[in-house]
């Protein structure tokens, strides 16, 4: 989906006719990631029945635990929960309903949820208010398969709820005058979370060091260790990984090693896919991701079986 404007959820002054309701609850986005592939790869029809079983399982996760579904919005929905707990519940079960859909397995489906807990005005087919915004902009920063939120909607949650967080740092949102901390719900099971190098304070989750990380392309492997200089991938001639594509970048990706891990740095237009063999998946653009396990990178389109300008990595533990 394309990245909205700040503007899309601003609230308006309400018609003294239309009388809207006033609460305090959680808003809910989930959106559909890399959407327009579907169209490009699937084509119209065979796309839309794609994103049509996407949407009622993310709706029919919204009202197994008590939450409304306010409009759909393309290949997104808006939803309202009564409390933190109950929506945060629905976005967990919503990830894990479409990661175990065997019908969407070969499609490489994933949804990027952003929420928010705060005072609303209700309308009939509508949300408007501080909290709207706020979730909109969670929803903006997450990537696939991630679950973002405030630390203030995370202070809501019961103990165990808070215990299944990480902190991203801070961020600006619309209509705030200072920073709000940026806080990640970890769905997955223990032990396949990575950590996430960005601006503004890290919560490190993953202890294992790298020696080495092997890398295969088209029948060449390469050995990059620890001492090697930065292994450089891209378009360009100059690089030692070259992938000759339109959708690759001159240079497209870097990979460094710093404190015991290998660290790609995406510096290209399109963005980086990695999908590991446990089943996550992330996109990285212009920023930077912590190899670790094995895999499969994507220059500039979301990783496909048997695509043959897949990049395998696998990293050696110490």
């Amino acid at each position: 989906m394309k990245a909205r404007s700040a503007k899309s959820y601003a609230p308006v002054r309400p018609s003294a006719a239309s009388a809207p309701e006033s609460v305090s609850a959680t808003v809910l986005f989930a959106d559909i990631c890399g959407s327009s592939r579907l169209f490009e790869e699937y084509g119209d029809w065979q796309a839309r029945q794609i994103e049509s079983r996407v949407l009622d399982t993310l709706m029919e996760k919204t009202g197994e635990f008590d939450g409304t579904v306010i409009k759909t919005i393309g290949d997104e929905i808006m939803s309202r929960f009564p409390d933190a707990e109950r929506a945060v519940n629905a976005a967990c079960e919503m990830h894990r309903a479409l990661r175990d859909d065997l019908s969407l397995l070969d499609f490489n489906i994933a949804v990027k949820i952003g929420l928010q807990h705060g005072p609303l005005l209700v309308e009939p087919d509508d949300l408007f208010g501080d909290a709207v915004n706020v979730a909109a902009r969670m929803v903006s920063l997450a990537r696939a398969d991630q679950i973002i939120t405030t630390l203030d909607t995370t202070r809501r949650l019961p103990d165990e709820l808070q215990q299944m967080t990480r902190s991203l740092g801070l961020s600006r949102v619309r209509g705030r005058r200072s920073e709000v901390e940026i806080v990640e719900m970890i769905w997955q099971e223990p032990g396949t979370v990575t950590q996430l190098i960005g601006p503004g304070p890290q919560k490190e989750l993953r202890k294992s060091l790298c020696t080495g990380l092997l890398l295969a392309y088209r029948g060449t492997r390469f050995e990059v260790r620890d001492d090697s200089p930065p292994f450089t991938i891209g378009r360009g001639d100059r690089n030692i990984l070259l992938v000759d594509q339109d959708q690759v970048s001159r240079n497209h990706a870097d990979i460094h090693f710093r404190q015991g891990r290998f660290i790609l740095v995406d510096g290209s237009t399109n963005g980086t896919y990695l999908r590991l063999d446990n089943g996550e998946r992330f996109f990285v653009q212009r920023e930077e991701f912590v190899l670790h396990d094995q895999g499969d990178i994507s220059l500039g389109e979301a990783v496909r079986d048997g695509d043959p300008y897949l990049i395998r990595f696998e990293c050696l533990a110490a």
